[in-house]
């Protein structure tokens, strides 16, 4: 049987309502009723959500006065968020912010990159500046929200492994990955919108091997210690022998005809997927779920490393072997968060389940860890 939990409740008698634009106004009303429901207790509170976004730095500052701690050090109240009808922007970023994020029926989710209004006339250098600098803010968000919603992103994948092996048998003529198993589970799933940004996110998983395979192979070879300017200067002579090897049948094909904007492109994607390459995201990932995942036939080595005494030797080992197998789910989780942050991606409560922004939609029976917290079976509800 189910026992309600609070920390996966919604409670409307402990909570704020995130109605409108997310700017200064808004903070002023909220603040009292933040600290004045942070003074009454440390039980989770409730964020309604009903806005179509505003200002970042003000959502900021909502989420960390939901977070304060109280005068006796006692640690954070649990923040459960929901979106009641449309989330978007800023207010898409403070629902997946939540502990537990929750999405009614029929509502909307939009992501798209940061923009920024210009009050003076552009120039050459001005939009230089400004491209570059909503790259790199693009990119700190599309980490952020990574962060946030990496567990979420976990769960379906685990879910969702109990169909692979239908997925396989239905598809005997390719050898299919765990990656293309679960886009196999989860598209079924997805409004037409969200099928766009789940192939949009393939197609930049796969730049990511691309690259891999010009830019990280040769990166092996080298010798000796350098400079980080050094190391970026080999990745892009290695992306330029990639972007140029890839164009051989464009004879217009140039760096000043659009091939600088390609290299520039790649050399940031290339950055992008190295980092979550050695990441920390992927050896979590690997001890988390390295036993569930370790590849079929290979039992007397999991029995091996069960063996292994030193827990971090134990753990290294576990990593390497599994590691494969993870890192392609690892890579397409970073490339689908920095692809909501491109374009505008309008995404419905089941989407945002699917792809790990939510973890609960009201009303379908969808898999939820709030089932796992509140099970019990009868003797021990008793």
């Amino acid at each position: 049987m189910i026992v309600p939990h609070p920390d996966y409740r919604l409670n409307p008698s402990r909570a704020i309502y995130i109605f409108g634009v997310i700017d200064d106004d808004l903070i002023a009303r909220l603040t009292p009723e933040i600290l004045k429901l942070q003074s009454s207790g440390r039980d989770p509170i409730t964020v309604y959500i009903d806005s179509r976004g505003g200002i970042v730095n003000c959502m900021e500052s909502i989420l960390r006065l939901l977070k304060l701690p109280d005068q006796n050090a006692a640690p954070p109240c649990r923040i459960i968020t929901a979106v009641t009808s449309l989330a978007a922007s800023a207010a898409a970023d403070l629902l997946s912010s939540g502990d537990y994020a929750v999405a009614y029926p029929s509502t909307r989710i939009l992501y798209h990159g940061l923009r920024t209004l210009q009050k003076s006339p552009l120039t050459l250098e001005l939009t230089s500046t400004l491209v570059d600098s909503l790259r790199v803010a693009n990119d700190a968000y599309a980490m952020r929200l990574a962060e946030k919603i990496d567990f979420r992103f976990r769960f379906r994948y685990m879910l969702a492994r109990s169909s692979f092996d239908e997925i396989r048998a239905k598809n005997p003529a390719q050898e299919m990955s765990d990656l293309q198993c679960f886009i196999e589970h989860i598209r079924p799933e997805l409004s037409e919108e969200a099928k766009v940004v789940l192939d949009k996110a393939r197609v930049r998983y796969e730049r990511y091997e691309e690259l891999l395979e010009t830019v990280f192979r040769k990166a092996r070879h080298r010798k000796g210690k350098k400079s980080l300017a050094q190391l970026e200067a080999d990745h892009i002579n290695a992306i330029m022998a990639f972007e140029i090897k890839n164009n051989e049948a464009n004879p217009s094909w140039s760096l000043t005809n659009g091939g600088m904007n390609s290299l520039v492109d790649d050399f940031f994607l290339w950055n992008e997927y190295i980092d979550n390459y050695g990441s920390e995201r992927l050896r979590e990932w690997c001890l988390m779920f390295g036993r569930w995942t370790f590849p079929a036939g290979m039992e007397a080595e999991m029995e091996a490393i069960r063996a292994i005494k030193d827990e971090k030797s134990r753990t290294d080992r576990l990593v390497e072997v599994v590691s494969p197998i993870l890192q392609p789910i690892s890579a397409f989780f970073v490339a689908l968060c920095h692809t909501l942050q491109e374009g505008e991606n309008e995404l419905t409560a089941t989407d945002a389940y699917w792809l790990g922004i939510v973890d609960e939609v009201i009303g379908e029976p969808l898999p939820t860890t709030r089932w796992i917290a509140e099970y019990r079976n009868d003797a021990t509800a008793e």
